[in-house]
């Protein structure tokens, strides 16, 4: 599924290069300092898509936890007023209790996990994104220099 890119319909829209051509003498060719730009804003972007459904899946992964949590509730209660002596309720909840905390915690295992992905994956497009544009503008200024030595 194709989603617009606002970001980069802005700048296919705008020849923010008419708006430099004074500044010729810069030390750097203001084209393609322009693509770098519209190439950062597009990784931003795709960073910021990939945090927010990333949120979205945690987000849905705490409402189905705490649905589990309503219900197991539900049971400790059944339980609770069920017949019995109390030892023998105290003995059937310890056992509730252990399996959900050991579920608690790996639910927030679980969590944790999908955070840690969601930032590593936006992280890992910054930083190639830097890497690159940095490569881009020390390439922009060597191809400017060079023209300069030329003319």
């Amino acid at each position: 599924m194709a989603k617009n890119n606002p970001f980069s319909e802005f700048f296919s829209q705008n020849d923010f290069t008419k708006a430099f051509e004074q500044y010729q003498n810069l030390p750097f060719d203001m084209t393609s300092l322009m693509d770098t730009q519209r190439k950062n804003m597009q990784a931003l972007s795709k960073a910021q898509q990939l945090t927010m459904e990333g949120f979205q899946a945690i987000a849905q992964r705490q409402a189905a936890i705490m649905s589990q949590i309503v219900e197991d509730n539900s049971i400790i209660a059944k339980e609770f007023m069920g017949e019995g002596t109390p030892e023998e309720k105290f003995s059937k909840n310890a056992e509730l209790f252990k399996a959900i905390y050991e579920r608690t915690i790996t639910n927030l295992q679980e969590l944790s996990e999908m955070a840690s992905k969601s930032n590593n994956e936006a992280s890992k497009i910054i930083n190639k994104r830097v890497s690159a544009s940095m490569t881009e503008i020390k390439g922009s200024v060597a191809e400017k220099t060079q023209q300069k030595k030329a003319a």
